[in-house]
């Protein structure tokens, strides 16, 4: 994707793939919750922001994982956030809470 293509981008909430049929433009595929969770964990990996990436605790370890619930107003406003910031959730949440911690 181009720069200019990025720039367009808004995001317009959720959808749920395994509900609303959707299908990739470019290869015809039917598009899942799965197959897309799928496709960003191998961009996170790519990137070192996953586990399979570097260690987080520093030590060459798996870094533990902690889970959040939040309401869908809340999560929009995050995946807001990271975005205005070019990064994923996970790393934008890491950054906030170790900024809190750090205070």
């Amino acid at each position: 994707m181009t720069n200019s293509t990025m720039d367009a981008l808004v995001y317009a909430g959720e959808i749920d793939l395994d509900a609303e049929v959707v299908h990739d433009a470019a290869t015809g595929v039917r598009l899942t919750n799965a197959l897309v969770e799928d496709e960003n964990d191998r961009i996170d990996r790519r990137y070192g922001l996953i586990p399979g990436g570097k260690s987080l605790s520093g030590d060459g370890s798996q870094s533990p994982v902690v889970r959040l619930v939040v309401s869908t107003a809340t999560k929009e406003k995050i995946v807001r956030a990271a975005a205005a910031e070019g990064m994923s959730i996970s790393r934008w949440l890491r950054r906030t809470v170790e900024d809190k911690l750090a205070a």
